[in-house]
């Protein structure tokens, strides 16, 4: 599977613009899948295409191609490869003859859809990538988006219904829910804003001045984070006098405008492609999730747990054989089976009506009587809590998170109750810029939920905007003792006596006071207070801010774990300080700081893998 692109200059001739054009796509796509690129003309007389490849070629704007072009093509159309012909001028919208049936990927069109000009043709690269990879891959790639637009009416409905308005005007690309049109007279607003944001694929967040008075946009806020759905921040208005918001999503805003109004996202279509590019962009880095937890289940499969058979790779189609735990008869049992199809985003309605017909095809009919083959089929995407089928029904929809997590439990063996089973999690926001934001809360999502999927307990110093997350997560995942599943610290220097006070209801919280109003000193004695917790069984450090001359945060929470003598797991993938830590040990050597072996903690410092490294991490821990 893959993209072969022919370069421009084997059909346009030496274009400046088409070269440009090319490179963005290509680029883009090298991120996401292989790339083959055809130069000259021996690549293209010795070119083998596969049948699930896509072909993709820039328009002449006459019909006088070079065999060797028209050759491959030919090739392409015997291989039943896709073929996405590109038209680059109004002169180029015919294909060759060859292909002249296929409908070009047209580039004047697109701009002027987009109301955009030639200065933007970036933009409408990223839009040709984004239909090449839903051809290459259609469950995995993100070509369309259910998008939940969240603002405060009273400052914000204005220019949040011009972005409904735009969003509209792309709804090839993207469907938006927004509260006063999308919610009908006499629904239940609070279930129908809550059921569309589960089935969002982002979040859009217009951040007026008053939006840190809503306490509807904290409450968005609180289930996105807990979904670890993207959210694209958008920061419109001036600095001064803007209510300060009790969830933050990020370090800091994708998008900041001191001044934007509804005739400059009319005047000006590039400011809402480039929000709709940043949330496609997220959501493709947060579909690669999924892969990470498939690893996890090929992990099941090589450790000889589970047998998993690729059934369809386009289509991302698996059928996982468990076997049985308990065989209570002397007869033969035959193995659970499941069939499983992937998805990069949140399987939409007509994924789950597709379903059944699809795997027909591949063999897996429904018999009259005895009714499926397999004991149940699921549609896995990226994000938790996606039930929205009934997980009673022989076909149901879930994340794959919560499938893998499900399977590893049910394949473990009983084990002896733990004296200590809490891990801190420390970090916060290096000072990057707001497009690797979503790295940093993609991991601590992943570790966090790791702990409360096996019984653990989160201990951590309430980081505004990890402790929405954290939070939020934890009444999901454990509904019946997520008080006592989070310990979180803070300290009085920070927060008076009422606002812990409102946590406690959410969190088991510990205060540590106010020394000297001095918020170093009470920093310190926050971290003490932590590391020094009854239920500490580990540390995992994350992120955090370099600072010349100030001791980072993370590194006085290292040090008193260390004195401790409480394992360290330094994750250097996610930047910041983390980063700097853990080579600077991996260069220094000396004693071990945890458990792990020295090939598992290089890839501390190298992957993004993090359930995958959370595993590791809670195994060693005695997890």
């Amino acid at each position: 599977m893959g993209a072969v692109l022919i370069n421009p200059i084997l059909t346009i001739g030496d274009d400046p613009v088409a070269d440009d054009f090319y490179h963005i796509v290509r680029s883009e796509l090298e991120e996401y899948t292989d790339v083959r690129s055809l130069k000259t003309a021996m690549h293209l007389h010795s070119t083998s295409l596969q049948s699930d490849e896509v072909l993709v070629i820039f328009n002449k704007q006459n019909d006088e191609y070079s065999e060797n072009v028209l050759q491959l093509l030919r090739h392409a159309l015997l291989m039943n490869c896709v073929v996405i012909p590109v038209s680059l001028y109004k002169e180029s919208r015919t294909p060759a003859p060859i292909i002249s049936l296929i409908q070009s990927f047209e580039v004047v069109d697109q701009l002027r859809q987009r109301r955009l000009t030639h200065n933007n043709m970036d933009t409408v690269a990223f839009a040709l990538s984004r239909l090449i990879m839903s051809k290459i891959q259609p469950t995995m790639s993100v070509d369309h988006m259910d998008i939940f637009i969240s603002h405060r009416r009273i400052d914000g409905e204005e220019i949040a219904a011009g972005f409904y308005n735009e969003f509209r005007r792309r709804a090839d690309e993207v469907e938006a829910f927004r509260d006063l049109i999308s919610i009908k007279t006499g629904q239940n607003a609070q279930e129908e804003i809550e059921r569309n944001l589960r089935n969002s694929d982002a979040v859009i967040f217009i951040d007026t001045p008053l939006c840190g008075k809503s306490e509807w946009v904290e409450r968005e806020l609180q289930m996105a984070l807990g979904l670890n759905l993207p959210i694209v921040w958008v920061k419109v208005g001036s600095t001064s006098g803007r209510v300060t918001l009790k969830v933050k999503p990020a370090g800091s805003p994708h998008f900041s405008f001191e001044c934007l109004e509804i005739d400059d996202l009319i005047q000006s279509p590039n400011i809402v492609e480039d929000i709709i590019h940043k949330a496609f962009q997220i959501s493709r880095n947060n579909a690669m999730t999924v892969i990470d937890h498939f690893n996890r289940l090929q992990h099941l499969a090589s450790s000889k747990k589970i047998k998993l058979v690729s059934i369809n790779k386009k289509n991302m189609i698996y059928r996982v054989e468990i076997p049985r735990k308990f065989n209570e008869f002397q007869y033969y049992q035959r193995s659970i089976n499941h069939v499983l199809q992937l998805f990069g985003r949140n399987p939409k309605t007509i994924d789950r009506t597709g379903f059944e017909p699809l795997i027909s095809e591949l063999g897996f009919q429904v018999h009259p009587d005895l009714g499926y083959h397999f004991d149940s089929g699921l549609l896995l995407g990226p994000n938790t809590s996606l039930n929205s089928t009934n997980s009673s029904e022989p076909i149901c929809v879930d994340s794959i998170d919560e499938y893998v997590t499900s399977l590893q439990k049910y394949l473990s063996s009983d084990k002896i109750q733990m004296d200590k089973k809490g891990v801190v999690i420390s970090g916060a926001f290096p000072d990057y810029e707001p497009e690797f934001q979503q790295q940093l809360t993609d991991a601590v999502f992943s570790f966090a939920k790791a702990i409360l999927d096996k019984g653990g307990i989160i201990i951590f110093g309430s980081h505004p905007t990890f402790q929405h997350l954290i939070l939020d997560l934890a009444r999901r995942q454990r509904p019946n003792d997520y008080i006592n599943a989070v310990h979180m610290y803070v300290s009085k220097y920070f927060v008076t006596q009422a606002t812990i006070n409102e946590t406690t209801n959410r969190a088991t919280v510990y205060a540590t006071e106010n020394i000297n109003n001095d918020c170093a000193e009470s920093l310190t004695a926050m971290r003490q207070a932590m590391i020094a917790d009854e239920d500490i069984a580990g540390i995992i450090l994350l992120g955090g801010k370099q600072h010349a001359h100030i001791k980072s945060g993370i590194d006085e929470e290292l040090e008193l774990a260390q004195q401790k003598g409480v394992p360290a797991f330094i994750i250097g993938s996610v930047g910041g300080r983390s980063s700097e830590l853990a080579r600077e040990i991996s260069v220094k050597g000396g004693d071990p700081i945890n458990t792990l072996t020295e090939e598992q903690n290089k890839k501390l410092l190298t992957s993004l893998d993090f359930r995958l490294l959370a595993d590791e991490i809670l195994q060693s821990l005695g997890f």
